[in-house]
């Protein structure tokens, strides 16, 4: 019985996992998406944020190399798998509702 709890479990768990990827996906590559609204966006800026943008790409640049080398993490075990995890678990959660009760993703 144990067995077939487990199962079940694991299997909840990938399919929330796969719904919440699915539906991210869908909401930034499809027409009139996220990644077609930030493109736009920064498309539209120009030049005129460019004092604010080389700082900021400096910024982040610099983080992800702390965060590449494990400098921010001091522990041998990190808790962003896991808070990846339940996000996915999460937006799976919420593109099922959201499909349950409006018919759309």
């Amino acid at each position: 019985m144990k067995q077939v709890y487990e199962f079940l479990e694991s299997f909840v768990v990938i399919a929330l996992v796969l719904a919440g990827i699915s539906g991210i996906s869908y909401n930034l590559f499809r027409a009139d998406g996220w990644l077609e609204t930030v493109i736009g966006n920064i498309w539209s800026l120009g030049t005129q944020y460019i004092v604010i943008a080389v700082p900021v790409l400096v910024g982040a640049i610099v983080l992800f190399d702390l965060w590449r080398s494990g400098r921010v993490i001091h522990s041998k075990t990190s808790i962003l798998p896991n808070l990846l995890l339940y996000s996915l678990i999460g937006a799976g959660v919420y593109y099922i509702g959201r499909y349950v009760v409006t018919g759309t993703i």
